[in-house]
């Protein structure tokens, strides 16, 4: 687990015990076996059943020659005569057992027999009966005088079958393997040596060689199914280069947006430190004042402190018209938070800094008090909206709201006294604006804590919501990799439909244009012919190598110049790709026709249609399979709620997407025991045997032993799987299901995988265990419970 991905993806695999070619040709061998012993027993069950063939007609031909002469030695009784014969039977070896049954009356019979010596009576040898009869005179009455009864010797059979046993066996065997060492010598110089460039080009290939391309040294360029593969593994380096440096790109981007993230939080942690800390101090401030300041002090609503301070300044001031302003969040406005004047309460307003017109405005910005005395002055100066003076405003003292060495606002007291404000008033206003300044600071410093905190929610929130990016990250990282291994799967039989289909709509367009025109050319029995070359192509044959495609066409070739047909080469090669050897009598008359290769050209885009559609049904299927096991992995139900599932089939559904990377060197082991299904959320369970066996596969380095076993322990389901890896060493094994540990190498993992599947494993009320051996490999066995908890079942 602690090896880089792309190391392991890269590393030179171990040398295989067998190649290639030596597997070939045990596999050869044993089909030449296999195939000697069947032909073998085929040809001695006919030999067998034509020597019996033979023996019975024979048998049949003595009984009818000892019927003529028996019947006169018995008639006769000529007793010499009769031993006589039962003598010569001897002298035929075909004749096992040899019996005359003599009828003297219709009651009483007398039974002479000859018998080879070892002969045993089967069931399965010829038998045959003959009845002796005499007629005295053509035309007369026959007369019944005896039974005779010839039987086989089966080891008459065994004897000329063991002789033609060994030739057979001989002619069979040499037979096997000419077209054995055909085969293997033609696989050889056509792929063997091929598929080696190409397994030396991977074994040798790392992440800084993947610019170089494959290139196979092979005669005439020919497009095949080896070229497809050069163009695959020169397509899946480039798109492994693309992948490689994206995926170091937004690695890199995702520790920057993290440490970003970090920096955020502490940022806020200061910030909410320092607010907490000037609210303390403050408080101490605030406890040393005077009534007016406790009073003040008592409320954080700037609304109730203005309110608290217009009332004291009323009792203390010639007061008509009180007000305060503060400075606005942005900096850019002063706003008008209370105002009364004759009783009367303006609406919240607001003056621009840049608008002078207003002694509220005037006196924030010079940062001195203002007393104004002059009544042009204050009469010149604008009312607040909502406003309508009682009485004009002939005295006027403004005072800068100064807290912690910073201008908060301002306070404004207005009367219709002239004069109003001296020396004492302005104390006591100096002094309870302190307060106040000090009292809407700590008013300002709350909503700012207040502000404070809900900022720290929503970072807090935001943390939230980038730990479950990060592990929607490890998700979408472990989806890449699957999507690579099923885009690898899928490009094969994608690039197949996407040729057969051009080739479809090329012989299509070809077929439309000259199909009528072929067939305005032909009369009534050249149509049958036609049709018939047809009905040909449509009809499933075997595929043929390009070697023996070749040398069908040459024989084809001979055959059609010796039939004065001309263009033989190209028509043999049109024949041949249509499998119409066959016809080759009934399509003479088309070959002689003075349009014949129209007519051939017309039939052959027909093939290239059949077959081309066939290629096309083929890839689907394929590429249905690995999309059905794509779909079976991916389904998600965010709603989705605990149900009965069987283990085996999310395993399995893994496994199929995994296939890929299981091909190389991976030797997959299943011990599935009988388990019930398993109380569980099919989609998380799915994730945490992804998260497992990819660690397993990159442990491994994608070679070795992968073993997955299902058992059952008591009342609990037992997953294990297991690696031949490197092993986790034992001072990590404490720290391997912490958040965001890892032991890959930066931008590689986010250590959220085993996090994951451990807090997973933990919502189904189960338990995960790890047993690591340096070197030997690592063993996660996970533990469900079989009986679900009981607010685990819906309804409960």
């Amino acid at each position: 687990m602690s090896s880089s991905p792309i190391v392991r993806l890269f590393s030179r695999p171990p040398p295989t015990r067998h190649s290639l070619g030596a597997r070939m040709v045990l596999a050869m061998l044993a089909f030449c076996l296999v195939f000697t012993l069947l032909a073998g027993s085929a040809h001695m069950w006919s030999a067998w059943r034509s020597g019996r063939s033979a023996m019975a007609t024979e048998l049949e031909l003595l009984a009818k020659i000892y019927q003529t002469t028996l019947s006169k030695a018995v008639w006769d009784m000529d007793r010499e005569a009769i031993q006589a014969h039962l003598g010569s039977a001897a002298n035929v070896k075909s004749i096992g057992h040899m019996a005359i049954r003599l009828r003297a009356n219709k009651v009483d019979s007398e039974l002479l027999d000859f018998t080879r010596p070892g002969w045993l009576a089967t069931g399965d040898m010829p038998t045959q009966t003959q009845t002796l009869f005499h007629q005295a005179f053509p035309g007369g009455p026959v007369q019944v005088l005896g039974e005779l009864t010839l039987q086989g010797d089966e080891r008459q059979l065994w004897a000329s079958l063991r002789s033609a046993a060994q030739a057979i066996v001989v002619t069979q065997l040499i037979q096997s393997l000419l077209l054995s060492g055909f085969i293997l010598l033609l696989f050889s110089r056509q792929i063997t040596i091929h598929v080696r460039r190409i397994a030396a080009h991977l074994s040798r290939l790392r992440p800084e060689e993947l610019g170089e391309r494959l290139k196979l040294q092979r005669r005439g360029g020919s497009q095949d199914e080896l070229s497809q593969l050069v163009n695959g593994v020169n397509h899946l380096q480039d798109r492994l280069q693309e992948y490689l440096l994206q995926q170091r790109r937004y690695e890199g981007e995702l520790a920057k947006h993290r440490d970003h993230l970090a920096e955020l939080v502490r940022e806020r942690t200061a910030e909410l430190s320092t607010a907490n800390q000037a609210l303390a101090k403050s408080a101490d401030m605030l406890r040393q004042v005077g009534d007016i300041g406790r009073e003040l002090t008592t409320s954080l609503d700037q609304h109730d402190i203005c309110q608290a301070l217009h009332r004291h300044l009323q009792a203390l001031l010639p007061l008509d018209s009180f007000g305060v302003a503060v400075l606005a969040s942005g900096g850019d406005r002063l706003d008008l938070i209370y105002y009364v004047e004759d009783g009367l309460r303006a609406p919240r307003s607001s003056f621009m800094l840049n608008d002078l017109k207003w002694l509220t405005v005037q006196t924030f910005l010079e940062e001195r008090e203002f007393v104004v005395a002059d009544e042009a002055l204050t009469l010149a100066a604008p009312t607040p909206e909502g406003i309508v003076p009682k009485a004009p405003t002939r005295s006027a003292v403004l005072r800068p709201l100064v807290a912690n060495g910073k201008r908060i606002g301002v306070v404004v007291c207005q009367s219709h006294q002239a004069q109003a404000y001296q020396a004492a008033e302005l104390e006591v206003l100096r002094s309870t604006a302190s307060y106040a300044a000090i009292a809407l600071a700590n008013a300002s410093a709350y909503a700012a804590v207040e502000a404070a905190r809900g900022e720290a929610a929503r970072a807090l929130d935001d943390l939230r919501q980038a730990q479950g990016q990060l592990v929607q990250s490890e998700k979408m990282a472990a989806l890449g990799q699957l999507v690579a291994g099923v885009a690898h799967e899928i490009n094969t039989p994608i690039g197949a439909v996407k040729s057969s289909g051009r080739n479809i709509a090329d012989a299509l367009r070809y077929t439309l244009e000259n199909l009528p025109r072929v067939l305005a050319l032909l009369n009534e029995d050249e149509g049958r012919r036609f049709s018939a070359l047809i009905a040909q192509v449509h009809q499933a044959s075997a595929v043929l190598s390009s070697s023996e495609e070749r040398a069908e066409v040459r024989a084809l070739s001979q055959q059609l110049d010796a039939a004065g047909i001309a263009g033989a080469r190209h028509k043999a090669g049109l024949l041949v790709q249509m499998r119409a050897q066959p016809l080759m009598e009934q399509l003479m008359p088309l070959l002689r026709h003075p349009h014949s290769e129209l007519i051939l050209d017309t039939a052959h885009s027909t093939a290239t249609i059949a077959s081309n559609t066939e290629n096309i049904n083929l890839a689907v299927e394929r590429v249905a399979k690995i999309i059905f096991a794509l779909k079976s992995y991916s389904r998600f139900d965010r709603d989705a709620e605990f149900a009965e599932v069987d283990l085996r089939e999310g395993i399995e559904t893994v496994l199929t997407i995994y296939q890929s990377k299981l091909r190389g060197g991976i030797e997959l082991q299943r011990d599935y025991g009988e388990v019930p299904p398993v109380w569980c959320l099919r989609d998380e369970m799915n994730q945490v045997w992804t998260n497992l066996i990819h660690n397993a596969l990159q442990a491994m380095q994608y070679k070795g032993v992968l073993r997955i076993a299902i058992a059952r322990q008591g009342d609990e389901a037992r997953v294990s799987i297991a690696d031949s890896g490197c092993g986790i060493a034992p001072e990590l094994m404490p720290r391997i299901f912490e958040p965001f540990f890892t032991t890959k190498p930066v931008g590689e993992g986010s250590g959220l995988g085993l996090d994951i599947v451990s807090k997973i494993v933990a919502k189904h009320q189960g338990r995960i265990e790890v047993q690591s051996e340096p070197g030997q490999g690592s063993t996660f066995s996970v533990f469900l419970p079989i009986k679900p908890a009981a607010h685990l079942i819906p309804g409960t």
